[in-house]
């Protein structure tokens, strides 16, 4: 009875052990941030790239939380952290997906963002990040699923220089990019 007993406890012991590592993820993604150049933006092509790590946790099965990190190309590098939240609608082998990814985005401190109109200490400070998505999440194996999202990207981005020139002023910029995301990541459990 004893030899059962103990068994029982070491079998509770394993499934605890289990859920618990089951619970964490890492999501890698590798985004295209699609939309029309314009004057003011910082944004060198209507193609942006951006890459994106998030580790989290599942709270439940249809709800997840995680912190992220990334890099955005712009015509400086920006580098976001964010927090994220999924919502995974269904079970099973193919799933829809709600995710809402909000941060703040450093930037890159020593790229010129006025060539050839000033002369001066340049400075590139970040701004707030959002980024809402629709998708689809297909498991591939137990341990690892493939995610297809789309979504709307808006990132605040302020750049300044003081010329050095004969009077010492302040120019600034400051760019709202509101653009379309299309996103596929790997999800590894």
């Amino acid at each position: 009875m004893s030899f059962s007993a103990v068994a029982q406890i070491q079998q509770l012991h394993s499934e605890k052990e289990k859920t618990e590592v089951d619970g964490w993820y890492n999501l890698t993604q590798m985004s295209f941030i699609m939309g029309e150049m314009n004057e003011s933006s910082p944004a060198k092509s209507n193609l942006i790239p951006s890459v994106t790590s998030i580790y989290g946790c599942r709270v439940n099965e249809g709800f997840s939380l995680g912190l992220g990190v990334g890099m955005t190309s712009f015509s400086y590098p920006v580098f976001p952290i964010f927090a994220d939240f999924r919502f995974t609608l269904l079970k099973g082998n193919l799933s829809p997906v709600l995710a809402f990814k909000g941060g703040y985005s450093v930037a890159n401190n020593s790229k010129k963002i006025f060539p050839n109109e000033y002369n001066g200490d340049y400075k590139n400070t970040g701004g707030g990040m959002l980024n809402p998505e629709f998708g689809f999440k297909v498991m591939m194996t137990e341990r690892a699923d493939f995610l297809l999202t789309f979504g709307y990207y808006y990132q605040h981005l302020k750049s300044g220089v003081k010329d050095s020139g004969s009077y010492y002023m302040s120019h600034d910029r400051v760019t709202d990019i509101n653009r379309l995301s299309f996103t596929i990541g790997f999800l590894f459990k």
